[in-house]
């Protein structure tokens, strides 16, 4: 029986042998921790799956579970779900983070009674941090089929912090239906998880626009950050660049619309505007950054620290005119840049188009030695929401 999903496990039977070689299983008080029975490990991180059948729906007691135990996220350990429905890098990232940590991968196979099918196979391992609490990543390999399977996958994003869902070489039928499901859950009362990050593969400039115009709730903040996925650690530095945005940004339940940026009420795109620069702003390694008319180069707003701005105001003049000539050398048929980065000395600059405002930019300019660019560009795309 399943007394608790992720916390005490009663294995019904075990070998002797087994048993006898078996380390107590880890408590967790926070959210129950997974609490896998380790049996025959493949290696000393490695732990083998431990069974659990289920009666009734496996979703409905995962759902039970988080019920009890993450209620109240700010209570709850901190906690990462990995959706990865192409199945090509969830499980590669939970392996490398519990080689690179040196924790356990413990591992929980949900069964069905009746036929003893495997319905689905949960993986966690423990990322510890300095100073701070572990951070526990989970991914479901969903053995389940139609809306079973959607099921079990929205009852593990419900309780986490942060879901990540892998965009990977997916079709666009199945996108779409991925997105259906994703906006029908995070409509449902049980839904608690404040953010939604979507990695894509590089050039889906239309499939993040369209992912960002969705009609999401209020309270679930959405990001979408097209990155070269090529390994497990590029693809873990790329969640863990949107987890380190996620908190440092405004709180879940600051969930106030952004200001749209408007002509005809101008202390109001004052607001939009000041609200989207500090939020770049915080970025480690920045120097000033500031919103640019894409047609001439004017700088119409700027946030600076050690009298940056005329450098910043030259840059910005110098990026336009550079993207102005790219598009010119591409001609009509080709879109213009998304982004433009220049490397100067021991600066860099940053010019990056508004996708639904033609005539604006937001232009960056970065220390190298201290910059961070995979954050910068999440916080980017965070303030483009207050400005369109």
């Amino acid at each position: 029986m399943l007394r608790t999903l992720f916390g005490e496990l009663a294995p019904r039977r075990m070998h002797a042998a087994s048993a006898a070689s078996t380390a107590p299983a880890r408590d967790d008080p926070t959210d129950g921790g997974l609490g896998v029975e380790l049996r025959h490990p493949t290696n000393r991180l490695d732990r083998a799956i431990s069974d659990v059948v289920v009666d009734a729906s496996p979703a409905a007691a995962m759902r039970a579970h988080f019920a009890a135990t993450r209620a109240n996220l700010d209570q709850a350990g901190a906690m990462i779900t990995l959706l990865d429905p192409s199945g090509l890098w969830a499980s590669q990232v939970i392996r490398a983070l519990s080689d690179a940590a040196a924790q356990h991968v413990e591992r929980l196979a949900l069964r069905e009674r009746g036929t003893l099918r495997t319905l689905a196979v949960i993986e966690r391992t423990i990322v510890p941090r300095h100073e701070q609490s572990p951070l526990k990543v989970y991914h479901a390999d969903i053995r389940a089929t139609g809306l079973e399977q959607e099921e079990i996958s929205n009852a593990l994003a419900e309780g986490s912090h942060l879901t990540a869902v892998i965009i990977g070489a997916m079709q666009p039928h199945a996108v779409e239906a991925l997105l259906r499901s994703l906006l029908a859950a995070t409509r449902q009362a049980e839904w608690h998880c404040p953010w939604l990050v979507f990695l894509l593969p590089p050039g889906s400039t239309a499939l993040r626009q369209r992912i960002l115009d969705q009609d999401w709730p209020a309270q679930v903040r959405t990001a979408a950050m097209a990155e070269s996925l090529t390994s497990a650690a590029g693809v873990w530095n790329t969640v863990l660049t949107a987890w380190e945005a996620a908190a440092a940004g405004p709180q879940s339940g600051d969930v106030d619309a952004p200001a749209p940026l408007t002509e005809a009420d101008p202390t109001l795109q004052a607001q939009a505007v000041e609200r989207a620069l500090s939020l770049v702003a915080r970025t480690d390694g920045l120097l000033a950054c500031g919103l640019v008319n894409l047609g001439c180069g004017d700088l119409l707003a700027a946030d600076s620290r050690a009298d940056s701005q005329h450098l910043l105001a030259r840059t910005a003049a110098a990026l336009c005119a550079a993207r102005e000539a790219h598009i010119a050398a591409l001609g009509p048929a080709d879109a213009p840049p998304d982004e433009l980065l220049i490397t100067n000395g021991a600066h860099q600059a940053l010019l990056r188009a508004m996708p639904q405002a033609a005539s604006l930019g937001i232009v960056a300019l970065i220390d190298r030695q201290h910059a961070n660019l995979a954050l910068l560009r999440f916080r980017l795309l965070e303030a483009e929401k207050h400005l369109v």
